[in-house]
């Protein structure tokens, strides 16, 4: 690749990766399904990976990036496996799912 195309890619790629965010957040935002906010929480995670390795490629440092996503993965894991362990809770109370119905948790 030449040199005038390398931050068109730049370019494309942050576009991506916030397009990614915003679509998981406002997916995260707007749906009242427990799985729905994860799957909006896991592509959120996923356009914050991307961010990572766009970081690195544009800082010249790919073992930092490399490290940053590694460790992103980890906390992303651990998140998730939590996330699910919650909607199990969440499905024994309200087999429907809806987030709203929660309120009546409270003790």
């Amino acid at each position: 690749m030449n040199a005038q195309t390398m931050p068109t890619i730049d370019l494309l790629s942050t576009v991506l990766a916030v397009l990614l965010f915003m679509i998981g957040l406002i997916c995260l935002l707007t749906q009242r399904n427990v799985i729905k906010q994860v799957v909006g929480l896991k592509i959120m995670l996923q356009g914050a990976t991307l961010s990572l390795i766009i970081a690195g490629r544009l800082r010249g440092d790919t073992r930092f990036a490399e490290t940053m996503v590694i460790s992103a993965l980890v906390a992303e894991t651990v998140v998730i496996a939590i996330a699910l362990a919650l909607i199990v809770n969440v499905f024994e109370h309200y087999p429907s799912g809806d987030i709203d119905r929660l309120n009546k948790l409270r003790g």
